[in-house]
């Protein structure tokens, strides 16, 4: 189970617990999902009552764009769709699709056990241009995602070898300018004082071996 951050505005037929259906007009803010992951609940504000309540999704028996006045086939679809555009939405995507190389970069920023605003901003650039790469119209501004980086888990050392390894496979134009933002950040303070030069070493030998850099 689990929650969808989102804005969309429906024009809905719903029906309450005594069996009536009514005419409504709401603007979701969260959906609820079940076990399998479908949408469940949606947690909206109701234009006909003023107040904020839960709509099961299984009680809508009708429901329509209220722009255009299309009706909405498949709601399910049209809720995921939402939420993939949403902020959190194109966060969770960028987690998914850059794992390994999020891993490498917090791991790197936070080596010194603290992640400063400078390498907030330096891995958000990278991330924000290989996201626009992979899907230009998902990415996310450097600022917003900057602000939320803080906020991602702190990856282990276990967890940060085990993304430079998945990472080796990757070709060498992709891995040297990521080998070289996490020089940066390595170099953000003006001395290293953490584990900077024990994880840029563990990089340079699983990526380059052999190579001098």
């Amino acid at each position: 189970m689990g929650t969808w951050a989102i804005h969309l505005d429906l024009q809905i037929h719903y029906q309450d617990d005594d069996g009536t259906v009514a005419p409504r007009q709401i603007t979701v803010k969260s959906v609820s999902l079940d076990a399998e992951g479908q949408p469940a609940e949606l947690a909206a504000h109701c234009n006909l009552t003023g107040s904020f309540r839960r709509f099961a999704s299984e009680r809508i028996t009708a429901c329509h764009d209220p722009l255009s006045g299309e009706p909405v086939l498949d709601l399910p679809a049209l809720l995921r769709q939402s939420y993939a555009r949403s902020r959190a939405g194109r966060l969770e995507a960028l987690q998914n699709d850059l794992v390994d190389e999020i891993t490498v970069l917090l791991h790197l920023g936070r080596a010194d056990g603290v992640l400063q605003q400078r390498e907030k901003e330096l891995i958000a650039t990278y991330l924000c241009e290989r996201q626009q790469a992979l899907d230009p119209l998902g990415s996310l501004p450097v600022p917003q995602l900057a602000a939320q980086i803080g906020w991602l888990e702190v990856p282990s050392r276990a967890a940060f070898e085990a993304a430079a390894q998945q990472l080796a496979a990757a070709a060498p134009q992709q891995l040297q300018p990521l080998y070289a933002l996490c020089v940066e950040l390595a170099d953000v303070r003006e001395a290293r004082e953490g584990d900077e030069q024990p994880a840029l070493d563990h990089l340079q030998a699983c990526w380059f071996p052999g190579a001098a850099l």
